[in-house]
């Protein structure tokens, strides 16, 4: 915006007179093609030329971030300097002013916008997914050039003797300096109106891309603020669909029209207007256009700015959304003389009456409208019984953060971001977040610094914190308020890891943070937002790979999030080539989800010696915290392997990477949920996992050797628990594998659907009451069973019995117990005494021919 006012700024003070204006406007066009063009492919480079500049001021972070603007402002000066002029320029030829310049500017406005509104369209829809960032470019280029050459054809011979070219204009008393300060402020009110509507459309919009493409093309096309906001329709949940999360192109243009259209079409009137006053007070076409346009653009500089950093964090968007209507509202009154107040004129009636409409809606707005949109947006996500804790409009993003009790305690978190869940500390979540740090510290454990990229709900920082040999721990989040949040969780052996002495914090980009640090790490990791949101395919490039690589140390590891759930096939061999370009040895591992962890290193990975393998699995809160996410043993950790680099190079050959320059090989569409369940299913099968773990030359070279026992089991289990949790299974017969083949827990509550987080809270809630809970009995059957213990049980499922079967499960399961305790004769009892209750189907069939084959259960007749 700088830019583009510098160049009206120009457009204010310079007469031409010896050059014609269109060939000037043909070179102007010239310049943002070609510096336009060139930034696609230069910006990268510089980013690699400028690290050690960035590096030196590392530890100066605030000259660090003036210097980052400075380099970002001067890269993009000329080309937005010459975007500035090109207007006003064009407006100064002699062809057009024999056209009434009102109409002219009107329809130049118009169509620049219209223009703008087909490349948004264009650009995000077509050129980028077909060509690339480069072919996107190019194309650009060539159009802004085609413009240029049309331009300088249509361009005549100037007559000589002309004067030359000059700086004359000075601003004096019939400077019309209202209308410029109108100007000015529209130009404030817009742009900041556009940041809060943008952020009010996240809370139903997808956070992608396309969307954002879609929202500022209606805006630029419309180029009533309270009333298209009362009046905005608010999306009902069709069918099915559980969350609004709507990503169609129609639905988004339609609620952006209504949201945003009304203001937009005023706006796109009221420039042209404000143009035309100013150019009867100043005569000079360039200079008017020039001066009008440069006020408009410094407001337009300074509206993202308020609206993002001040009048969204301190007022929401609600009262931001109140305050810009009266801020238009002024700017109406500033225009008027004091002649036009009378009510003997039309003029004055129809602002006494516009003026009382305003402060009638004022009176009866809806004020608590606003807690409408953010209920919607949570919505979908309270159906587990979770309730709202606290509420953020932060300077990026609208957080809401919700709390899911179990028996009066907290069990788990979520945190919401505009209108999609960005992490939580669910049991199952907490598996493959806490492995981001326990992998890579099992097979480093000489570790002394770690890195994590996106902080999230502070799970795996958490887990790195409970290693005591860790020295030092970076944790980077683009995100303020994120970190403000921290202090917001609490459970069972959990405290914010921020509290650490050891871990610091950085609000940054990520990537940036990459490029400029100095610093190398033992391990680097993150918890990126789910993939499809906006920006964060740029955390899954190869290049951005490539930053994860130079920041390492020597033998260093990387693991980051790979859910392929979320993903097309496509689209997860993509990312896998790209890792595997930058990290030779890459690996994947996973647990029983498609939540899958990519791992690399730099250099070669050896074997940890064994003393320190053995004093990482000793550490009473590592060997705790590994085991309540169903890691109890260090044989285990073998049952997560999926594949290697060999594999990982097989599946992906002659698959383009994910690029920054083609960011769209991660596309809008929705994953093909059965297709990512069969990818999965593949490499969860247990004889061809087994194959895959013993013919790898990674595993040969830098597993240990005690973690290669009971390898049959470990992969049968993760298979076992993959096929039950994603599409079901017989849960009786996956728990008798259990009880009877190993002596893990985690499997075994499973089966009963609980967990060690759900364990702990029944426990001490059974512990306060005086008898056992009826709630919480089915933990507490779990915990019993999970320990061996078949008498406690089967006591409690006698109480159960007592109470009357809630679940008729717990009849099945007291009945093979019975047998599997050595009471047979009192399963045959229960057996018969509820055969006339029982619906005879398969599993009925399936359970009395076990029974009967294993111990001699006599089924009812």
């Amino acid at each position: 915006m700088t830019g583009l006012a510098l160049g009206s700024a120009i457009a204010a003070r310079l007469v031409l007179r010896r050059v014609r204006p269109l060939r000037v406007y043909a070179a102007l066009e010239s310049i943002v093609a070609v510096f336009g063009c060139t930034l696609v492919f230069g910006l990268p480079l510089l980013g690699q030329w400028l690290r050690p500049i960035f590096q030196a001021f590392w530890h100066h972070q605030e000259l660090l971030n003036i210097l980052r603007f400075s380099i970002s402002f001067l890269v993009l000066l000329l080309p937005t300097t010459a975007m500035g002029l090109t207007l006003p320029a064009l407006l100064e030829d002699p062809l057009l002013y024999r056209r009434q310049f009102g109409r002219i500017i009107a329809a130049f406005y118009g169509f620049n916008t219209l223009g703008a509104v087909a490349g948004a369209l264009l650009g995000e829809g077509y050129l980028v997914r077909r060509f690339g960032l480069p072919g996107t470019g190019l194309t650009a280029a060539c159009l802004g050039l085609a413009a240029a050459g049309i331009a300088w054809l249509c361009a005549g011979i100037v007559p000589a003797g002309t004067q030359a070219t000059e700086f004359q204009f000075s601003l004096g008393k019939q400077t019309p300096w209202k209308l410029l300060l109108v100007s000015l402020g529209t130009g404030t009110l817009f742009l900041g109106l556009e940041v809060i509507w943008f952020r009010f459309m996240r809370l139903y919009v997808a956070s992608s891309s396309t969307s954002f493409c879609t929202m500022l093309a209606v805006v630029l096309a419309g180029i009533g603020t309270l009333l298209s906001y009362v009046f905005f329709p608010v999306p009902v949940l069709q069918g099915d669909r559980k969350v609004f999360h709507i990503e169609s192109w129609p639905e988004i243009a339609a609620l952006s029209f209504a949201l945003m259209f009304p203001v937009a079409f005023l706006s796109g009137i009221l420039l042209p207007i404000i143009v035309t006053c100013v150019q009867e007070k100043l005569k000079n076409r360039m200079n008017s256009a020039g001066l009008t346009i440069l006020l408009n653009t410094v407001g337009a500089a300074i509206g993202p700015i308020l609206g993002g950093f001040v009048l969204l964090p301190w007022l929401g968007f609600q009262s931001s959304l109140i305050l810009s209507a009266a801020g238009y509202a002024a700017l109406a009154l500033l225009t008027c003389e004091k002649q036009n107040w009378s009510l003997r004129k039309p003029t004055g009636i129809a602002l006494i009456v516009f003026g009382a409409a305003f402060v009638f809606t004022l009176a009866i707005f809806p004020y608590h409208r606003n807690e409408t949109h953010f209920e919607n947006a949570r919505r979908p996500f309270e159906a587990d019984q979770s309730v709202l804790q606290k509420k953020i409009e932060g300077t990026a993003d609208t957080l809401q953060l919700l709390r899911r009790d179990l028996f009066g305690e907290p069990y788990y978190y979520r945190l919401v971001t505009n209108a999609y869940s960005m992490s939580g500390t669910h049991p199952r979540s907490q598996r493959y977040m806490r492995l981001f740090a326990y992998l890579p510290l099992a097979l480093r454990p000489e570790s002394e610094n770690a890195l994590l990229l996106c902080y999230g709900v502070g799970i795996t920082a958490d887990a790195f914190t409970r290693d005591p040999r860790l020295k030092h721990l970076d944790v980077v989040d683009i995100s303020k308020e994120v970190f403000d949040l921290a202090d917001s969780y609490s459970g069972s052996e959990y405290s914010n890891p921020l509290r650490d002495p050891r871990v610091t914090t950085f609000v940054q980009d990520g990537r940036f943070f990459l490029q400029a640090s100095p610093d190398r790490y033992d391990i680097i990791t993150g918890e990126p937002p789910p993939l499809k949101v906006a920006g964060t395919v740029n955390l899954y490039t190869q290049q951005f790979f490539v930053l994860m690589h130079d920041r390492l140390k020597d033998g260093g590891i990387v693991t980051f999030w790979l859910p392929i759930a979320q993903l097309t096939t496509d689209e997860t061999k993509a990312i896998l080539r790209a890792f595997h370009n930058v990290f030779s040895n890459a690996s994947v591992w996973a647990t029983c989800d498609l939540e899958w962890i990519m791992m690399g290193s730099k250099g070669p990975l050896r074997q940890p010696d064994q003393e320190s393998t053995r004093s990482f699995w000793s550490e009473a809160k590592t060997r705790s915290d590994l085991g309540r996410i169903g890691i109890e043993s260090p044989e285990q950790m073998s049952g997560l392997f999926v594949m290697d680099s060999e594999e990982i190079d097989r599946i992906t050959r002659g698959v383009e990477p994910l690029s920054d320059f083609y960011p769209k090989r991660l596309t809008d569409a929705h994953p093909d949920l059965k297709a990512a369940y069969q990818f999965g299913r593949n490499y969860f099968d247990t004889s061809a996992a087994l194959r895959r773990f013993l013919s790898s030359s990674l595993i040969k070279e830098i597993w240990p050797e005690e973690w290669r026992k009971s390898l049959d089991l470990f992969f049968l289990v993760r298979e076992t628990r993959f096929i039950s949790e994603i599409s079901g299974s017989n849960w009786l017969a996956d728990l008798d594998l259990y009880l009877r083949h190993s002596r893990l827990r985690t499997p075994v509550l499973a089966v009963q659907n609980s967990d060690e987080f759900r364990l702990a809270l029944a426990e001490k809630f059974s512990e306060r009451s005086h008898s056992v809970p009826a709630e919480a009995s089915p933990d507490l059957i779990a915990g019993a069973l999970a320990r061996r213990d078949f008498p406690a049980a089967i006591q409690l499922l006698e109480t159960e019995k007592d109470r009357g079967f809630s679940n008729v499960n717990d009849f099945f399961l007291l009945i093979y117990l019975y047998c599997l305790n050595g009471s047979v004769e009192k399963a045959e009892a229960l057996a018969s005494a509820g055969a006339g209750s029982i619906q005879k189907d398969w599993f009925v069939d399936w359970l009395w021919g076990e029974l009967q084959a294993q111990f001699g259960f006599h089924p009812p007749g």
